[in-house]
């Protein structure tokens, strides 16, 4: 029961209106299905090496997978033809998903498919081949792993309306700016060093006032 309301309350965690892009079923979907499919198929790598499975409950065991992953495949359907429709910043996160990130987007969406055909030809066989299901296994772990990047990558920050987390120079910029640089968990790092530029220089102290330069000496001397 633990790890039901564990993911429940993570689920609820990401369905708020202030996280537009996370804010619809199909977050749900995605937690209980990859909690079903890779579940299910850890019990059955487990089972296949220790030699103790049948053609029965390795047909079982890959229908439960299937489900999973259709229950994950209906959640992306919805989501996308709910955001296509919409005007909000989750339909902006969307169609940076579609064009920016079209590439990962469309390969996730191909291994879940196949990985979904994998399944249901495991399950109507009853295969217990340790292949076919590491082959499964593999197939959705790495399907699990875009879909997830995908899943953080776009979602838009409310610090900075219309901004994306990731790759986004107006929320570097605006990170630096306000403070946010201090927290690594954003992935945002420090300006690096740049070319000098004798120009910039003496434009930044004929604009600055005289105190703003007392400051800045000083930062530079303590550090």
């Amino acid at each position: 029961m633990r790890g039901v309301d564990a993911r429940h309350a993570e689920e609820d965690l990401y369905r708020i209106p202030a996280r537009p892009f996370w804010d619809h079923w199909h977050t749900g979907a995605a937690f209980a299905g990859t909690t079903l499919s890779l579940g299910t198929l850890l019990l059955a790598v487990g089972a296949l090496a220790f030699g103790v499975t049948m053609p029965a409950l390795s047909g079982l065991l890959a229908a439960a997978v299937g489900l999973g992953l259709a229950l994950e495949g209906a959640g992306l359907f919805g989501h996308a033809r709910d955001l296509d429709n919409a005007q909000s910043e989750g339909a902006a996160s969307f169609y940076a998903q579609i064009t920016t990130y079209g590439y990962p987007y469309w390969v996730r969406n191909g291994l879940l498919a196949g990985a979904l055909l994998l399944a249901l030809g495991l399950a109507i066989t009853g295969s217990t081949s340790p292949g076919a299901f590491a082959l499964l296994a593999s197939i959705v772990l790495v399907s699990g792993v875009i879909g997830r990047a995908l899943f953080f990558v776009l979602v838009i920050p409310t610090t900075m309306p219309g901004a994306f987390f990731w790759k986004n120079a107006g929320f570097i910029e605006h990170a630096r700016e306000i403070g946010l640089v201090e927290m690594p968990q954003l992935g945002v790092v420090r300006e690096r060093h740049h070319p000098f530029r004798m120009d910039e220089l003496i434009e930044t102290l004929r604009t600055i006032s005289l105190n703003d330069k007392f400051v800045q000496v000083r930062r530079i001397l303590t550090g």
